[in-house]
């Protein structure tokens, strides 16, 4: 069988290569078809060859889906044999569980409740054994019956009980010589009234006592006396099953999962009145239109709760649950998140991690909502430790987290600040006191704006500033712009790195003050007096002419 089984899908497997070739050709030739650049007679031949191709493709799709029925056919061959072998070995265990509890003195002893939970468990597993077996999903009342060796319980109406024995008539007096024998005492009517949906219950017939024979005489008829009518008794009234229950007999009511009954009592109302009043599925679906639940949910939200419950209800089961709708959508969706998450902060979420992210974007409905998936992925963000080539040890951010972090650094600079200056006075305690790790995440989902946090540096920066420059930060520009001019002569005349000067250098700030902007003649002189000055070599190269100047004059040189 596993040699077929291999056979058969690496036939599958074939089939869907050659489609997939198939279709680039037919994409090709359709393009060839279709394009008014191209020739009459490459459009003539490209249109045969697609028509011809679409009949080839139409008859390699009937060949797969032949070939991937009968794949999972031995699929579900394998797996129902399986589910049996389990079941043998779960029957015999939980024989033996019996039989272990019944030879406890108390069955209230911790030993009995141990036994008792195995023998539960046992239960749940042999309701995943007889859903393998069956293909469809079992209910554990039904495995308990099983198991129990006893017929599951039904849901229909109760049966009207038996009437009671009609009495006995009395015996006919002795005749003498000979007594006749008397007749037939008449027969009591049939007891039983019918209890409601019920079964007929009848009651036994009255029995007339028979004269016994006298000797001599004849005489009289022994009168055989009537016995009474039974009274039928009637059965109880009938009582809706309970939704509890209902939702135990079986995993699936009208193709809905049991979550959907109980979120909404109208739901669960008209299950228990259509299971006992035997509805079919076009008239429950009719009704259950009528319910809040189907109204304020739109069709593909209600898709994707079934969907979802479905896939519980059957991994619940012990089922193979990767190729069910929601299965499928899982595992796409944490794929995407993983990627989402290294991009955001260079973080590898573990599995569980990412499903639990890609389960609450199914559930909000977030798909295509990027500010609300990175709000589910920022608890994610921060630190990363990595291995420099020296062997230490380096704490750092990653991704887009790293490259806002450059930004939020480049503001505070540009503005005369430490980064730690201009971060938002945001609370910290879900980043674990880190108020730059908190600042990120803010950015990360939306709840800050960079923008914002650059403008509220440039109105930290403008306290104490000259008007003019104040106006100029109001205006967008930040310090370093409004200071560059004096910054670069500043770096030429002190021969210093321009950008290595502090924008709250005292020397600096004097080039603009509430009288105006200096202009950069007068800021060259202003720099020559600045301390820094006397070190640069052309103010050695000035002292040292001044001083050989002195020299010439005294007539020490020529």
């Amino acid at each position: 069988m596993a040699e077929s089984k291999n056979r058969t899908l690496g036939r599958i497997n074939g089939l869907k290569s050659k489609i997939s070739t198939l279709n680039r050709s037919i994409n090709t030739n359709k393009k060839f078809a279709q394009g008014v650049d191209y020739s009459d007679e490459l459009r003539a031949k490209s249109l045969a060859a697609l028509k011809k191709e679409q009949a080839e493709l139409k008859k390699l799709q009937a060949e797969l889906k032949k070939y991937t029925a009968v794949f999972d056919k031995y699929v579900a061959d394998e797996r129902s044999e399986k589910g049996k072998k389990k079941a043998a070995a779960i029957e015999a265990e939980y024989a033996k569980l019996q039989k272990a509890l019944g030879l406890q003195f108390d069955p209230n002893s911790a030993d009995a409740k141990k036994i008792k939970a195995d023998m539960e468990s046992l239960v749940k597993d042999y309701q995943g054994a007889l859903t393998a077996i069956s293909g469809k999903p079992s209910s554990l009342i039904v495995a308990k019956s099983r198991l129990n060796k006893v017929a599951a319980p039904t849901f229909g109406t109760p049966t009207g009980s038996t009437g009671p024995t009609g009495a006995k008539g009395p015996t006919g007096p002795t005749g003498s010589p000979v007594g006749a024998t008397g007749p037939t005492g008449a027969t009591g009517p049939t007891g039983g009234a019918t209890g409601p949906t019920g079964a007929r219950a009848t009651g036994p017939t009255g029995g007339g006592a028979t004269g016994p024979t006298g000797a001599g005489a004849t005489g009289p008829t022994g009168a055989g006396a009537t016995g009474p009518t039974g009274a039928g008794a009637t059965g109880p009234a009938a009582k809706p099953t309970p939704l509890e229950t209902l939702l135990k007999q079986t995993e699936f009511w009208y193709d809905l999962p049991d979550y959907i009954f109980k979120i909404d009592t109208k739901l669960g109302e008209l299950l228990v009145e259509a299971v006992d009043k035997g509805w079919d599925a076009k008239k429950f679906l009719a009704k259950a239109k009528l319910t809040p639940w189907w109204q304020k949910n739109a069709d593909t939200v209600r898709l994707k709760i079934v969907n979802r419950e479905k896939y519980n209800d059957l991994k619940a089961a012990g089922e193979d649950v990767k190729n069910t709708e929601y299965g499928i959508y899982l595992d796409g969706q944490i794929r995407s998140v993983k990627a989402k998450a290294k991009q955001m902060s260079n973080v590898t979420l573990t599995d569980l991690q990412a499903q639990s992210v890609a389960q609450k974007i199914y559930d909000g409905n977030l798909e295509g909502d990027e500010l609300a998936i990175n709000a589910l992925l920022v608890p994610f963000l921060g630190k990363t430790t990595s291995i420099a080539g020296n062997g230490i040890s380096i704490s750092s951010f990653g991704g887009d987290a790293l490259k806002n972090y450059q930004i939020l650094q480049g503001i505070a600079k540009a503005n005369g600040f430490s980064i730690k200056d201009i971060l938002p006075n945001i609370s910290a305690l879900t980043a674990g006191g880190d108020l730059e790790t908190a600042v990120l995440r803010g950015l990360a989902d939306g709840s800050l704006d960079i923008n914002r946090i650059s403008q509220d540096a440039r109105v930290l920066a403008s306290q104490g500033q000259p008007d003019y420059v104040r106006g100029l930060l109001g205006q967008g520009y930040d310090l370093q712009d409004i200071y560059a001019p004096y910054r670069n002569q500043m770096g030429a005349v002190l021969e210093l790195d321009a950008n290595t000067i502090d924008l709250n250098d005292p020397t600096l700030r004097s080039a603009i003050t509430d009288k105006g902007d200096m202009n950069l003649y007068d800021f060259k002189k202003l720099l020559k007096q600045d301390n820094r000055w006397q070190y640069t070599a052309t103010a050695k190269e000035e002292v040292s002419n001044a001083t050989l100047g002195i020299l010439r004059d005294f007539g020490f040189q020529g």
